[in-house]
């Protein structure tokens, strides 16, 4: 049992399953209090909805282990997929758990009245299909493709929520002639948080995948640029995403009332970049890289866990 929870990365999934629960009750839903409006997809319907994104992400993982034996021995990972799981099985339960999603999310628009978003889980599960085949194997593509599936999984969670408040609201909304764009600004900003870092993430991987990344012929990020240009540019990256933050905040955040959110984001997201910024420059091939893996990670935990400071900030504000 304990490797079919490491072949579809468990953690993982509770991270996404609990991304797209605090984007729901500690963004949208406090948001949409302050005009005393109320969320209108069922509970039931929402843990359907994360179930199929789990799902989707479960599958990902299962058929990218299954193509990627070879530079997994190369690079000294645990193999799973032909060692502890046969590649039979693998397959199978890949096919298995895509159906899952695949029916789960037509099953939540088709309650939604939107049965045509049970193509996002189409194009996912192909989309991670492919990376896995063929995609990854190009410059580029595949991590912007991964960032940008990982983008959407807070995405869908407003995706899903705004149908069903336009059902309900309309008369409000035409007469106060209004609409509900502002969950996506919200909800957008945490999901190009999440672009971003994750695309950071991918470049860091790419660093420590570099002999199995030659052996399969990769182009991966530094075989083509080399180890000195991607360092640079992941440094950029870096520099890129804490701006971003602070800019953000400046722009839409700078409220006398709310003395958490610059501190928060200056020790908790971008103090965790810098030094994971110093690290890159560090790095040589063949380091291990622990603390750049840790730091990428808490800083794009911390970027999603700030909801709890919007829930707060809300909560304790008078409007």
């Amino acid at each position: 049992m304990n490797s079919y929870l490491k072949l579809i990365r468990l953690p993982n999934l509770i991270i996404i399953a609990l991304t797209q629960y605090v984007m729901r009750y500690f963004i949208i839903q406090p948001i949409l209090g302050i005009n005393r409006i109320k969320l209108q997809l069922a509970d039931l319907d929402f843990a359907i909805l994360v179930f199929a994104t789990v799902c989707m992400a479960a599958a990902g993982y299962v058929i990218n282990d299954y193509f990627d034996t070879k530079a997994d021995r190369i690079n000294k990972k645990d193999v799973i997929v032909g060692r502890k799981v046969t590649r039979r099985v693998a397959l199978f339960l890949q096919q298995i758990i895509a159906a899952i999603s695949v029916l789960l999310g037509g099953y939540v628009s088709y309650k939604i009245g939107h049965w045509q978003f049970v193509f996002i889980f189409f194009m996912g599960g192909g989309l991670l299909w492919f990376y896995s085949t063929s995609y990854k194997y190009y410059f580029l593509l595949g991590s912007f493709l991964i960032a940008f599936i990982v983008a959407i999984i807070p995405f869908l969670v407003v995706i899903y929520e705004i149908p069903p408040l336009m059902k309900t609201y309309a008369e409000v909304l035409v007469a106060s002639k209004t609409n509900f764009n502002y969950l996506l600004y919200w909800v957008g900003a945490f999901s190009f948080f999440s672009f971003v870092g994750v695309l950071i993430a991918q470049f860091i991987r790419d660093l420590l995948s570099i002999k199995g990344d030659r052996e399969i012929n990769r182009k991966s990020l530094p075989i083509v640029v080399g180890l000195k240009w991607s360092k640079i540019i992941i440094i950029l990256l870096i520099l890129f995403l804490s701006v971003s933050v602070f800019g953000v905040w400046y722009q839409f955040l700078n409220a006398p009332m709310d003395q958490i959110t610059p501190w928060y984001f200056g020790i908790l997201i971008v103090l965790p970049l810098f030094l994971l910024a110093y690290r890159v420059y560090q790095f040589s091939e063949g380091d291990k890289f622990k603390t750049g893996i840790f730091l990428i990670r808490f800083a794009i935990l911390a970027g999603i866990s700030y909801a709890f400071v919007v829930n707060y900030v809300i909560n304790h504000t008078n409007f």
